[in-house]
């Protein structure tokens, strides 16, 4: 499985990658200098709007058509990372219902991570709309990704499961619940991880912090081994999102790589650089299709940054 895939997965993609990314200190300018995160756990919503193409010559914008809560708890010799993230199908168009949730706990040299998904494969507009129209009544699937990981391999299996109901990202816990009574089998990867490799996406984004923008960062995902880099950055003074000051940013393009068939994947990012919102996303732009254009921005107005209701 690519990340183009599925939609939900190429959202996660670019929403994962900024959730953990920021400027190496000596290659930007003093303003950008990132500072420490003041405490262990983190949590922060994000909106997200996108932009459709029907027509080659002009986009049409849907605001506020999905949300995504990123997670982030580090101690110690561990840590944990989660990402939830999709439309919700009251505020979108025919209710499109896509999303996912990434889960990677990080233990000494091991690693565990959960991944689920809404299956699909739209190439168009048109195939997106046949998809919601012709979904049966009680066959709703979902994809499961399970994989460990230690120094030596990486080991990831694939499964698929119908869910009795279409649920939203809002469910999580009820297709969580789903996934551990029935989620077994599937297809297995085994990788043999060579030295420095990352044994998980997250985790690598989470280092990428701490690396010059001229060196790749080498990471596994289900069972798969990726390469990220980031090409260029420009120092933000004081970024303004909905009239909300949000302090020193930087804006940057990033590439991920497949080391498996070469496959190059670009998206946009801008994060935080000090005080609370250092090593923060606060806005990111990705184009999963030439037909469509996803952009996140972050909005803790929520209470506990959860989705709005």
């Amino acid at each position: 499985m690519t990340r183009r895939r599925t939609l939900v997965a190429a959202i996660a993609a670019v929403l994962a990658a900024q959730a953990a990314i920021h400027a190496e200190r000596r290659s930007e300018p003093p303003t950008a200098d990132v500072e420490p995160a003041a405490s262990a756990a983190t949590r922060h919503h994000y909106t997200i709007s996108a932009r459709v193409r029907p027509l080659v010559l002009f986009w049409i914008t849907r605001s506020n058509v999905g949300d995504a809560v990123v997670e982030r708890t580090r101690a110690p010799e561990q840590a944990t990372y989660s990402l939830l993230i999709g439309t919700d199908p009251k505020r979108t168009p025919l209710g499109i219902n896509r999303w996912g949730y990434l889960e990677e706990e990080i233990r000494g040299g091991e690693a565990r991570l959960l991944g689920v998904m809404t299956e699909s494969d739209e190439e168009s507009i048109e195939q997106a709309e046949a998809n919601v129209r012709k979904q049966p009544a009680g066959n709703h699937p979902f994809k499961i990704i399970h994989a460990t990981a230690d120094g030596a391999e990486a080991r990831a299996r694939v499964a698929s499961i119908n869910a009795p109901e279409d649920y939203t990202l809002k469910e999580l816990p009820a297709v969580l619940d789903l996934v551990a009574r029935q989620a077994a089998g599937g297809s297995l990867r085994v990788v043999p991880l060579a030295n420095g490799t990352r044994p998980g996406f997250l985790a690598a984004l989470a280092d990428a912090m701490h690396t010059p923008a001229e060196r790749s960062i080498s990471y596994i995902y289900y069972g798969r081994l990726y390469e990220l880099r980031r090409t260029r950055s420009t120092a933000v003074p004081d970024l303004r999102i909905a009239a909300r000051s949000y302090g020193p940013a930087v804006a940057a393009d990033f590439v991920i790589t497949s080391a498996h068939d070469g496959e190059r994947t670009k998206f946009s990012m801008t994060y935080g650089t000090r005080g609370r919102y250092a090593e923060v996303p606060l806005a990111a732009s990705y184009q999963p299709r030439w037909w469509m254009q996803i952009e996140l921005a972050i909005d803790d107005t929520s209470a506990d940054g959860q989705p709005a209701q």
